[in-house]
């Protein structure tokens, strides 16, 4: 007899074994890996065109952040910014929960109750307009100003 032919029955076995091992553990690898990745695409809300926006007014003086956990589009330029809308400068902060935001112009304005932190001054108002690329900045409806000292 042939000695090819000779089958070593452990050696057999062994592979018997394995074979469909290997391949049950990366079956069930790769269906763990997709619910993962189901899992992770459910945290992002279908209904916001953008997650984490962050923008920049730029002035001849200064820099203005712009930042925001969702925002949508309105149009070319207009962005509306919800939840968390946080504007920062290094003379003011001013935040907000829903803000409109246009992009060519440099301004934005709200109509929701917004804070503005400035050294030593504190203004809550139920809306603001930042116009001028930055350099005037309107409160709306009823405002309140506290002095610190």
């Amino acid at each position: 007899m042939n000695s090819f032919f000779k089958i070593n029955k452990k050696i057999l076995l062994i592979l018997l074994i394995l074979v469909p091992t290997i391949f049950f553990v990366t079956v069930l690898f790769e269906k763990f890996n997709i619910e993962k990745i189901k899992n992770d695409s459910n945290l992002i809300d279908p209904k916001f065109d953008i997650v984490n926006p962050s923008f920049t007014i730029n002035n001849d003086e200064e820099k203005i952040s712009v930042t925001a956990a969702k925002g949508n589009f309105l149009g070319k330029n207009l962005i509306l910014l919800k939840n968390n809308v946080y504007f920062e400068s290094n003379k003011f902060k001013i935040f907000s929960d829903e803000v409109t935001f246009n992009r060519k112009e440099q301004t934005a304005n709200s109509k929701t109750l917004s804070k503005f932190e400035s050294e030593g001054t504190e203004i809550y108002s139920e809306g603001f307009s930042i116009i001028q690329q930055g350099d005037v900045i309107l409160f709306d409806g009823k405002t309140s100003l506290v002095l610190n000292q």
